[in-house]
């Protein structure tokens, strides 16, 4: 259905039908994703394990990483066994580094994502920075490969759909295209509980409720328009939080008019780490400067100190 868009996007479109064969000269599919996994990350990893089981009900299909306690709603990770050469492919996750898994058990490797493609580590690669998420691009590669939603079912159109609607908010993110729109529609004639799931996903306890009074009477901005909140590992103790918990409240600030570039710094245990915000302004090519990256428009950086995290909000400010 969806192949007129084909020479949009030139890698899926270049590399769809190697990914199925290299799949098929396997036994074994190993998909792992990014650390500290957010909905599109849990929701293409799973989606596409769904997809590889209908298409191979004989191959062995598992989906590894660390648990989110937040996103269990959404499915369970496998337990890992001892192989010998199997296939890895890794979603959403841009840098090798962050993958949640070790990569040299693989035979093969293949990154499917929609971050910029800085480290191509995979022995086939294919990203598209114009999709929404990569929940999106595994619902194109399946569409390519099955001509009309032959391998998409309740399950997996659920994980894709909510991969989707976490990376655009909602669909409120400027990256929500006609085509995301598109896609979420078809996804949406498959029988699961859309409303349930969104409910799921911005479900909070109390304390992470508490801990937004906290956001609000505790960020500094700058003349510019940078706001920041500094969240330090004694505050998330207090609350209760883990860093990831933490970090999904940095869009409580995208309403305030006169912040431009937001963040929010949360200490962890070797580093800070920080995720970037921005309405229009370009700022991951500030967060690679720094060791990071990401979007355009919403990227992620670890820094070493306190001192450091200054130097970041005197290189934002001069981006505004």
């Amino acid at each position: 259905m969806f192949t007129e868009y084909m020479n949009h996007y030139p890698s899926l479109r270049d590399n769809y039908k190697k990914l199925l064969n290299m799949i098929n000269d396997y036994d074994e599919v190993i998909i792992l994703r990014h650390v500290r996994p957010d909905p599109d990350a849990i929701g293409s990893q799973l989606g596409l394990k769904e997809i590889l089981k209908s298409i191979f009900p004989n191959k062995k299909v598992t989906a590894l990483g660390e648990s989110e306690t937040s996103l269990e709603f959404l499915g369970q990770m496998d337990t890992a066994t001892s192989v010998e050469k199997p296939l890895l492919i890794v979603v959403d996750t841009a840098g090798a580094g962050r993958i949640d898994g070790d990569i040299s058990l693989g035979d093969k490797i293949v990154k499917i994502d929609h971050h910029p493609n800085h480290e191509p580590y995979g022995d086939l690669n294919i990203v598209e920075t114009g999709v929404s998420s990569t929940s999106e691009l595994i619902y194109l590669l399946a569409d390519a490969w099955g001509f009309d939603n032959d391998y998409i079912n309740d399950v997996s159109a659920r994980l894709l759909y909510s991969g989707i609607v976490g990376d655009t908010g909602r669909f409120l993110f400027n990256n929500t295209s006609t085509l995301t729109l598109k896609v979420a529609s078809e996804l949406r004639k498959f029988d699961f509980d859309a409303a349930k799931d969104m409910m799921d996903m911005n479900r909070q306890s109390i304390e992470q409720f508490r801990f937004k009074g906290y956001l609000i009477n505790n960020f500094k901005m700058t003349d510019k328009g940078v706001l920041y909140v500094w969240v330090p590992a004694s505050v998330l103790s207090e609350y209760g939080l883990t860093s990831n918990e933490a970090s999904m409240h940095v869009n409580i600030y995208r309403e305030i008019d006169e912040a431009g570039i937001w963040f929010m710094a949360v200490e962890e245990e070797t580093d800070i780490r920080v995720r970037l915000r921005s309405k229009e302004t370009v700022i991951n090519d500030v967060a690679e400067s720094f060791g990071g990256g990401g979007h355009p428009l919403a990227s992620g950086v670890s820094i070493a100190s306190q001192d450091e995290l200054q130097l970041l909000v005197e290189a934002l400010d001069r981006k505004l």
